[in-house]
């Protein structure tokens, strides 16, 4: 606890240097997933063209893992409902995802 107003300035003054440091990190971090987002819309682009599910380029091992996700509209599917199953089954969509992972190769 601040015993007096001098303690209390040091501590809001750190305290907001530190949420600047905060939102400049987190500005930056954005800024990574982003790029990390693009190089690997590339890799996949890459390997779906040539039909590769796994290469191993300049000590990295490089997969590919293409696969649907199920979806559905949670309000137009009650489970104890008649015709339930159909209604799911109707809105039941299938969304195309990609993954790419990127690890060091094994050394043999």
């Amino acid at each position: 606890m601040c015993s007096n107003m001098k303690e209390l300035q040091t501590i809001s003054e750190r305290v907001y240097r530190l949420e600047q440091e905060k939102s400049k990190k987190k500005k930056e971090m954005d800024a990574l997933e982003k790029e990390i987002s693009q190089l690997k819309s590339e890799a996949s682009s890459y390997m779906k063209k040539r039909q590769k599910k796994e290469l191993t380029v300049a000590g990295f091992t490089i997969m590919f893992t293409a696969y649907f996700r199920r979806s559905f509209d949670k309000d137009a599917f009650i489970a104890g409902e008649k015709d339930g199953e159909m209604t799911y089954q109707k809105y039941l969509k299938q969304i195309p995802m990609e993954r790419v992972t990127v690890k060091v190769a094994k050394s043999n």
